[in-house]
């Protein structure tokens, strides 16, 4: 319940590591057990788990429907996430 309170607290568009969370909770070396518990996050959206990625700028997992695909869209669309462009219309595929 801790790491759902922390992770939580992370405002929309902004991020933060399984470490940095783990931190926050008094125990840097809890980043693998931050993880499993939001791997466990039985409401993704309301504990906005999609918010905590791996300290190497991976996306780590996602256990919503889409996995890594839908975090990395919930990123973009609360503009943690600044792709180079983002066309109103994409051109279609001939």
């Amino acid at each position: 319940m801790r790491v759902y309170a922390r992770t939580s607290a992370i405002p929309p568009g902004g991020t933060a590591t399984y470490g940095e969370v783990a931190a926050a909770l008094g125990d840097p070396g809890l980043s693998r057990a931050v993880g499993q518990a939001l791997g466990r996050n039985p409401w993704p959206i309301v504990v906005p788990c999609h918010r905590v990625t791996a300290a190497d700028g991976r996306m780590g997992g996602f256990s919503a429907p889409g996995g890594g695909a839908t975090k990395l869209r919930l990123l973009e669309i609360e503009g943690a996430l600044v792709p180079e462009s983002l066309p109103l219309f994409a051109p279609r595929e001939s």
